[in-house]
């Protein structure tokens, strides 16, 4: 697989509502590690291990600055619901553990993360590696609080009749060839 098992329990905040119009092409929505709120929460968990990892290569510089939270880390993910089940796509950004591909200059960077695929269904979860995912950084830009979305974004769909996750990158204006992804979704337990 090339795009970004173990059980926990299913956030409520995930299993609300059934997804609509899921082949409609739609930007991911990004969730801060660093100390997560609520929402966030079911995210920390998904990584947890590679949060540790990523705290931890921080300490073994000397670097203490985050010994009450996560070292800088954020993710993006989308989530797809049935009534059956709930499926997510997540990519993981931290600075251990991405490479940059390209940079738009005081914008935005691409890089290349890791990717993970949790299915939630029955009261149970499976979490599988997914290789590796798309990630768009955006700088901080002074006097504006949002990023351009229509010059670097990434975005997904889901197509229902094959049961994948499209997943692709626009940066820079353009398509981002390198970061167009098919998630395969796996059949459910139960046939």
């Amino acid at each position: 697989m090339a795009l970004g098992a173990a059980l926990f329990s299913l956030s409520p905040g995930l299993a609300q509502f059934l997804s609509a119009e899921p082949g409609k092409w739609r930007p991911v929505v990004y969730a801060d590690l660093q100390i997560p709120g609520e929402a966030a929460l079911p995210y920390a968990s998904l990584w947890a291990d590679e949060l540790r990892r990523n705290n931890d290569a921080y300490k073994a510089k000397g670097d203490l600055r985050w010994s009450v939270a996560n070292a800088p880390a954020a993710e993006s993910h989308v989530v797809i619901r049935s009534p059956e089940r709930v499926v997510v796509l997540s990519v993981l950004h931290t600075i251990t553990a991405c490479a940059v591909l390209r940079r738009d200059a005081g914008i935005a960077a691409l890089k290349s993360c890791p990717m993970r695929l949790a299915i939630y269904e029955n009261g149970q979860s499976r979490i599988a590696d997914a290789g590796k995912g798309c990630f768009v950084e955006y700088a901080t830009r002074p006097g504006s609080s949002a990023p351009d979305m229509v010059r670097n974004a990434a975005l997904v769909a889901y197509d229902v009749e094959n049961r994948t996750i499209r997943a692709g990158i626009v940066f820079q204006g353009k398509v981002a060839e390198e970061c167009q992804f098919r998630v395969p979704i796996p059949q459910s337990r139960g046939g």
